[in-house]
């Protein structure tokens, strides 16, 4: 085996290509795993380790993790049901956690179609196919008073899947921990959203519903959120890459500037449709909507200019890499710590 301080010795690309290898074994032996996972669970060979279950075999005797196992398990037993998933796993076609989350859903009847879908997908894809399959109906918007714990300052506004009553804009709301969330597929181009809220933010709310008592008659907080986000993702293109109704005309300005022209960011965020266009040499594109950047192919400190051919749209983590690459990683990185010294001072 070789260790880490082997592995600093090696070039990019045999790190690389040996990376690959390893990754395609391991797809090959997690499928084989899983075969044998299913074969032993069949038996019920566990019995005869004084193991009541195949979980407990894997983890108290192999000391598998609770989660590994039960993913493994549900797995091996999807794959006695349907036997082409093993082949699908050997090639990197499917990913465990896509089983898990399938296995409850295949048919004799539609388990070919689903599982063509589900190639190559992401957790979150396999989420919206599962949400087509089985579409959920929406859940009521409702705001609920969460108990109060000490140092928690917040407060929260749920769109809960258990549903709850939905508190009128003027009831008292307790405060509670911030939650980070996502929105969780419940039906095609349906989502479930939950969220916690400060007690300022539970005020603005409170104020936007009486406003759009007109509009809205129930206060619904959803449709009040998509409203919201209309107006901030207008407010945003605009401040962010020039985008709006009605560009004004702007004259050039003499000289060179380090500001790109709103035209020039304009026309590229539409050109990258708001995305990373890093592209590396098997043309292949990154395609990143967090943190984009505007990027100058050539360098504006070594002439370039603000022309739209000369500008493509970068996440902060290409745009980065590309900047160590034509400046070097210790200029960069001395730049970047000199930029957070003087952020910390001021």
């Amino acid at each position: 085996m070789m260790h880490a301080p082997s592995l600093h010795r090696l070039d990019k690309d045999r790190l690389l290509r040996e990376f690959a290898a390893l990754v395609e074994k391991d797809r090959r032996d997690t499928a084989t795993l899983l075969a044998y996972i299913a074969e032993i669970d069949r038996r019920k060979l566990y019995l005869e380790h004084a193991c009541p279950s195949m979980f407990a075999f894997c983890t108290t005797r192999f000391h598998m993790s609770e989660a590994v196992a039960a993913r493994r398990i549900r797995a091996g037993r999807a794959t006695c049901r349907f036997p082409c998933i093993l082949g699908m796993v050997a090639r990197g076609e499917l990913h465990l956690s896509g089983i898990h989350q399938l296995a409850g859903h295949l048919t004799d009847e539609n388990h070919q179609e689903i599982l063509r879908r589900a190639r190559h997908r992401s957790m979150r894809e396999i989420e919206r196919l599962i949400a087509e399959i089985v579409p959920k109906p929406d859940v009521p918007s409702s705001i609920r008073a969460l108990p109060i714990r000490k140092s928690e300052t917040q407060s929260s506004i749920d769109t809960d899947q258990d549903g709850g009553s939905t508190t009128q804009p003027n009831n008292p709301v307790r405060t509670s921990v911030k939650q980070k969330s996502r929105p969780v597929p419940l039906a095609p181009r349906r989502y479930r959203l939950q969220v916690t809220i400060g007690e300022e933010t539970r005020n603005k709310l409170n104020e936007l519903q009486g406003l759009l008592s007109h509009q809205i008659p129930d206060g619904d907080p959803a449709e009040i959120f998509d409203r919201a986000l209309d107006a901030l993702l207008t407010e945003t293109k605009k401040r962010k890459a020039g985008l709006t109704d009605k560009p004004r005309r702007t004259q050039k300005k003499k000289g060179r500037g380090r500001g790109i022209p709103a035209r020039a960011r304009r026309e590229v965020f539409e050109r990258d449709e708001g995305r990373c266009a890093f592209t590396d040499a098997e043309g292949r594109r990154c395609s990143s909507t967090w943190q984009v950047e505007f990027h100058h192919r050539v360098p504006y400190a070594r002439g370039g200019t603000h022309d739209v051919e000369n500008i493509e749209l970068r996440c902060r983590a290409h745009n980065q890499h590309e900047a160590e690459v034509e400046y070097g990683v210790g200029f960069i990185t001395s730049r970047r710590r000199s930029g957070e010294a003087h952020a910390r001072s001021s």
